[in-house]
Formats: C-alpha cells, structure tokens, sequence
C-alpha cells in the first residue's frame, strides 16, 4: 500500500460538508460526521459508491436524523391502513388508537424475539435505520459492544449508538454493489420514498466527484 492510499484511508468517510449534502437538514453534523464515519470505518465500508448509498438511505429513513424513533401514536382510520390485516376494521384499531405504547405491544408483542410483556413498546423501531424487536436489538448489541438492551431508548438519544446500529444493519442486511431498488426494498421492505433515495444518492456522488 502506498502512502497516498494509507491517507485516502484516513480521512473521513463523512465530512461535515459530504454530510450536509447528503441530509440539508442534519442535526448536529459535526459530531454525526464523526460518529457516522467511525462506524463506516467499522463495517468497513470505504467505496466511495457504497458510501453514498449507505447516505442516501439513512437520510431518506431518519428524514436527515431528525426522526430516530418511531411513530406509534396513529388514528384508528390510519391504523386500518398502515395495518389492514393486523387492524382490518376501525372497531379492531380503536382500541388503540392515539394509544403508542398499548399500540406497539399489541403489534409487536411475541414476534421479532420480544418475549416480555413490554417488549413491543421497549424495542420499538429506534435509530436512522430502524431497529425492531429485541432479537434486532441484542443481535446488533453483540456485535457491535452496545448496550441496545439495557438502554435501548440510546439508539434514539445518541449519534454514536444510532450511527453504529445503522452500519451493523448494512452488514447484516444490505447486498453490497446492489442496485438502489434492491437496496431500498432492503432498507425498507418495499420502494417507499425510491425517488427521493435516488435524488439523494446522485447528489452525493456528485460531491464526491
């Protein structure tokens, strides 16, 4: 390795400037760049392209970190459509609607490892990629050294928690190299908010050049 990749290393994946290119309406840059670029040097993820889509996601998902936890308090009209399995009809939502923490233990309660009563409103969807469910929650903690399930709330509270938990989520989800329709239906579970993904990721590559 030559002297001048050992540097190209060294720098920051997230400078303050790439950072409010990406997410305009960041919080706090300075010291998410920093956290955002530590746990990018964790994952290992240094390509300039993957950096991008990494950035393009996580501002798309977090609305430029300003929302790290999920919203629980919905009408019961809204429930039959977020939920219309799990809420068919407005007699099924009402009991909790406006209701988020009756509302998260209802809808994850005995899944995604939550076993405790509790456990749905304790591990609700946290971080600028949302993590669910304590089996998210401790897998990520293990891997990562973070207490998630002891102070789960810090994934919403904190950069570094919130930075570390989205690039252990890459790892564990994302295809690297993977197209950005791929990667959203990764991300998200379907296309939502694909176009303004697209924007993103442009917009960063263009810094970059």
């Amino acid at each position: 390795m030559h002297w001048y990749d050992e540097l190209e290393l060294a720098r920051p994946a997230v400078s303050v400037d790439l950072l409010r290119a990406a997410m305009p309406g960041a919080p706090d840059v300075e010291e998410w760049a920093d956290e955002l670029s530590e746990a990018l040097a964790w994952a290992k993820i240094r390509d300039k392209a993957e950096v991008a889509m990494f950035l393009a996601q996580v501002g798309h998902e977090s609305s430029d970190l300003t929302r790290l936890e999920e919203n629980m308090n919905y009408t019961a009209k809204r429930l039959t459509e977020v939920w219309p399995r799990r809420y068919p009809t407005l007699e099924a939502a009402a009991p909790y609607a406006r209701n988020p923490k009756a509302l998260a233990n209802h809808t994850y309660g005995g899944r995604m490892g939550n076993t405790m009563p509790g456990d749905g409103w304790r591990f609700r969807g946290r971080g600028p990629i949302q993590l669910t469910g304590r089996e998210n929650y401790a897998r990520c903690a293990k891997a990562t050294g973070l207490k998630l399930i002891t102070h789960p709330d810090l994934l919403a509270t904190m950069p570094r928690y919130g930075a570390m938990a989205a690039a252990w989520y890459w790892l564990d989800r994302v295809t690297p190299g993977a197209d950005i329709i791929t990667v959203t239906k990764q991300v998200n579970g379907g296309r939502h908010g694909l176009d303004d993904r697209k924007r993103r990721y442009e917009r960063i590559l263009a810094h970059h050049r």
